[in-house]
């Protein structure tokens, strides 16, 4: 039955009608009254365009709770939502906050190590903490832009690109389950122009650096200096390398890079030989790992630092292994997997490690001989040196 339906008729309808009776509105298409034994209820039913041709119906309210506009507004906007292929039945996931999409990523992100995760936290905690409490599609680009603006002049424009590229980060892992707006950093956020820090170590001050390195009493740090300096390995690998990684012929094993993958190192015949004199240092405190530490928690060196008398810092060592790579002549895609850098073009995905594993130690070597003739002596020792 199709009726033009005004609020008086509606309030008459149950004397009017028996229960199960439904009348449909003339003037909302979809739009439906439905008698029952204790009062009328609205009901929205319209086909859903979502492939399967179905009908879906949706209860909107009671006649003595809700006005007959009222049920014509929410009647046309569920026909909307079945327009767009939306099933408005189905009970909507509430959008996680920055807070929470934080810690849901980093949840799904275990291979992130300790200290990049702690950064992500500072930057929610802090620049971003004026958005930490706000679902993510309720930030908008005017926001992000003014926030940007904001910090670089405060904070400087490292800060702000920084705490930019966390939060488009996180707004892209939310839009992986729910539906967001174009990411407003992308969209509304000119990023502060950044110039790379030019951290390598020249020629004129490598001797300086030596001397410095063959100084220091502790000839244990000294030899994590040394490893780092010469395969360019981070500062937390190189710290935490076992005895264990350390495989025939010299190659180490990174179990985990800041990358998430693995990968096998040739060690240049220096630092084998330096290796092991480590070993023998090392002995009565029967450690599991290269670089011990009877002081830290985890068992081995925590922290590589600047020091009045070794002014550099851990990370120069691995731009300095990387500049001197390239002065030495090896080619930058074996200088790529001797870093464990990633590298998106196509044909390199077909190359396998493990069959360049005597290229990239003839590399290593030819690397090591060029710092080694800052040193001012390059007394290779043998490869079969014992450890």
């Amino acid at each position: 039955m199709t009726t033009k339906l005004t609020q008086t008729t509606v309030s008459r309808l149950s004397e009017e009608h028996p229960a199960g009776t439904q009348i449909y509105d003339s003037e909302a298409k979809g739009l439906r009254l439905v008698v029952g034994k204790h009062g009328i209820s609205y009901k929205h039913v319209g086909r859903i365009n979502d492939g399967t041709d179905r009908y879906v119906s949706v209860m909107i309210g009671r006649t003595d709770e809700l006005s007959l506009r009222s049920a014509r507004e929410r009647s046309a906007e569920l026909r909307l939502a079945l327009r767009r292929g939306t099933d408005p039945r189905t009970k909507k996931v509430a959008v996680p906050t920055i807070q929470e999409a934080l810690e849901r990523y980093l949840e799904g992100r275990p291979d992130l190590s300790e200290r990049t995760a702690a950064w992500y936290r500072q930057k929610v905690d802090g620049p971003l903490g004026g958005l930490r409490k706000l679902p993510a599609d309720r930030i908008d680009r005017e926001a992000v832009r003014s926030l940007h603006e904001r910090l670089t002049k405060n904070s400087g424009p490292y800060c702000a690109n920084g705490a930019m590229r966390v939060l488009k980060l996180l707004l892209n892992d939310v839009a992986r389950t729910h539906d967001l707006p174009p990411n407003p950093v992308t969209r509304g956020v000119r990023m502060n122009k950044e110039q790379a820090r030019d951290w390598a170590v020249g020629p004129d001050e490598l001797p300086q650096l030596w001397r410095g390195l063959d100084a220091m009493e502790d000839r244990v740090r000294r030899a994590c200096w040394l490893l780092m300096l010469t395969t360019g390995l981070r500062s937390t690998n190189a710290r935490s390398v076992r005895w264990e990684h350390l495989e025939d012929e010299g190659v180490l094993f990174i179990p985990r890079a800041k990358s998430g993958r693995r990968f096998h190192l040739p060690l240049p015949r220096f630092m084998i030989q330096e290796l092991g004199e480590v070993r023998e240092l090392t002995k009565p405190l029967e450690s599991q790992f290269i670089f011990p530490s009877a002081t830290s928690k985890s068992g081995h060196i925590e922290q590589m630092v600047r020091l009045k008398s070794f002014p550099y810092a851990p990370h120069q060592m691995r731009h300095t292994y990387r500049t001197h790579a390239l002065e030495a002549g090896v080619d930058f895609q074996s200088v790529t997997m001797l870093m464990d850098h990633a590298n998106t073009h196509i044909s390199f995905n077909y190359v396998t490690r493990a069959h360049l594993s005597s290229h990239l130690r003839e590399c290593q070597e030819r690397i090591c001989a060029r710092f080694l003739t800052y040193r001012g002596t390059n007394q290779n020792p043998p490869l079969n040196s014992e450890l």
